[in-house]
């Protein structure tokens, strides 16, 4: 279903299992990025062939771009407020990413129309530390940047911690993760601390990770138990629908390519064998939706289709 909030003139796609409700809180939805820009080997043979297999929008040949969203998703039960993953934040100096640079945008507003405070804020899970999935690990205050979510646990995987630690600790001029290590990482590490826990730990009752190395050395994908079934957040183990249908597709920014295919592949195995709720970080909208094996392919189809039981055709693929 999707919740409008009038005073900020934009709707949330959001799945409501039980008691939990999980929302989509885009920090950048629906960018044409340049498609080589994310998967250097697509000829433009490549890009007409993922169009016809595609959700309608999100290849465009002509242009030679790709829509990706970055969404946050906000999880409430009842005995807790988490957000995974951390988007590209707020007035975060990126030269070398312009889209992201100086950025300000009513993310806070949107958490505040939804009835949380970043004081009501008990997890923030980070799936891995690329600057895109921790910039509102903290906001600015004067000259320094605090934590957004002062009274949450900041949680991430040890290994990815570790890893990163050691790469800006060998960077001699500080622009390790383009610069999100030392404004979204390091204030933390110096002030409510990160949980760095295993890459299978159990954050919450019903919240636990799975790891998923390959795209970053230490990322993880993030399970939630709800009354419709597992729900699994799947971080960058995926980045565009694109890839469903063509295995052999990998990001540029992958550490470990042929490690980024394994885990992907059986993470969309398993999510395909078990029916379970899928909710990709870069998909642009509809989000939530469930996978269909078609032999050695994968179709994306989206819960809003399932519920108003219309067809699925290339919108849903």
């Amino acid at each position: 279903m999707r919740r409008h909030l009038p005073g900020l003139g934009i709707e949330l796609e959001r799945l409501e299992a039980g008691p939990v409700v999980v929302t989509c809180i885009p920090d950048m939805a629906n960018v044409a990025w340049p498609a080589k820009a994310i998967f250097a080997g697509l000829t433009r043979a490549d890009l007409e062939a993922a169009k016809e297999r595609s959700p309608a929008g999100t290849v465009d040949p002509a242009g030679d771009t790709v829509a990706l969203s970055f969404n946050c998703y906000v999880v409430e039960t009842p005995d807790f407020v988490a957000l995974i993953d951390g988007g590209i934040g707020d007035g975060k100096e990126r030269p070398h990413r312009l889209a992201w640079h100086r950025r300000e945008t009513k993310f806070l507003d949107t958490l505040a129309a939804l009835g949380i405070a970043p004081e009501n804020v008990d997890i923030v899970i980070n799936t891995h530390l690329h600057a895109d999935h921790v910039g509102w690990n903290t906001r600015r205050e004067g000259e320094t940047w605090r934590p957004t979510f002062p009274n949450a646990r900041y949680v991430v995987s040890e290994i990815e911690l570790a890893y990163w630690t050691a790469v800006h600790e060998a960077e001699p001029q500080g622009y390790t993760l383009h610069g999100a290590f030392a404004d979204s990482v390091l204030p933390i590490v110096r002030s409510v601390g990160f949980e760095a826990v295993p890459s299978d730990a159990q954050v919450a009752p019903g919240l636990s990770l799975r790891p998923a190395p390959g795209h970053s050395p230490g990322m993880v994908v993030v399970s939630l138990e709800t009354a419709e079934g597992e729900v699994l957040f799947l971080a960058d183990a995926i980045h565009h629908p694109l890839q469903l249908g063509d295995d052999g597709i990998v990001c540029n920014f992958c550490e470990d390519p042929a490690m980024a295919r394994t885990t992907r592949l059986a993470l969309l195995n398993e999510a395909a064998a078990g029916n379970t709720i899928l909710a990709p970080y870069h998909f642009p909208a509809p989000v939530f939706g469930r996978l269909k094996a078609e032999a050695a392919t994968f179709r994306f189809m989206p819960l809003e289709i399932e519920a108003t039981g219309q067809p699925a055709s290339n919108d849903a693929r």
